[in-house]
């Protein structure tokens, strides 16, 4: 089982290099960073899930470069929030959807695109910060049907971003001082939740890397509430 999922993580790593993310925001009012906090690229502070008889949906924040290329340096950075929304049944797959995101502060609504490969249809939505947090989604196809979706957040509990790379900075300090004599690490991290599995019930942990090149990178699967490391490849 963890032979298949690296595989997964290593092929969805790859992929990564050649897309763009599109640009959700302006510049992060995110506190200053320190240490190896400065080298992350990406990361995840918010990933809410949930579903229905008719719908998945999972909402990802976070921050991440507005190019993405795994190229052990870090571009400029943007605030990002991903809807995702997967039909349940086949009779769902071809309408169009518009989308109302709650949080506590109030509301985010828009227009939800179909992916060109797979059944999904993505949202990239500005601001979602600004209406707190996430409570649920209502996805709508007008005239047709009209969802309400209650989201938790995966992290809510858990350690942050920065704690876990504190934890992956322990576990990676040998390598990380054989590379950093010059005071430079020569490597870009992601910081992200992944779930092992297809059904958001399956565990959810952290997915910590440190990339050099698509090929040549060190990458940890942690415990988010512990920090204890499940799998490792230095």
């Amino acid at each position: 089982m963890k032979k298949i999922f690296w595989i997964v993580i290593a092929t969805l790593l790859t992929l990564t290099c050649v897309f763009a993310l599109a640009s959700c925001g302006g510049k992060s009012d995110a506190p200053k960073k320190e240490g190896l906090e400065t080298l992350v690229s990406v990361y995840h502070d918010g990933v809410y899930v949930g579903a229905n008889e008719d719908f998945t949906v999972n909402l990802t924040t976070g921050e991440t470069e507005k190019l993405i290329v795994a190229d052990g340096k870090v571009g400029e950075l943007t605030r990002f929030a991903t809807l995702t929304v997967t039909p349940l049944s086949s009779s769902l797959f071809n309408n169009v959807y518009t989308y109302v995101l709650t949080g506590e502060k109030g509301e985010k609504t828009g227009e939800l695109e179909k992916d060109v490969i797979g059944a999904t249809f993505t949202a990239e939505i500005d601001g979602a910060e600004s209406i707190g947090k996430i409570t649920g989604a209502k996805i709508v196809a007008e005239n047709i049907l009209e969802s309400d979706v209650p989201l938790t957040n995966k992290l809510e509990g858990a350690l942050t971003w920065k704690e876990i790379l504190k934890h992956a900075e322990t576990t990676l300090s040998e390598q990380i001082k054989e590379e950093s004599d010059t005071g430079a690490l020569p490597r870009e991290i992601y910081v992200k939740l992944v779930n092992a599995m297809a059904s958001d019930d399956s565990p959810y942990y952290y997915y910590v890397s440190f990339i050099k090149s698509p090929s040549d990178y060190w990458a940890l699967l942690m415990d988010p509430a512990t920090g204890a490391v499940i799998s490792k490849k230095v």
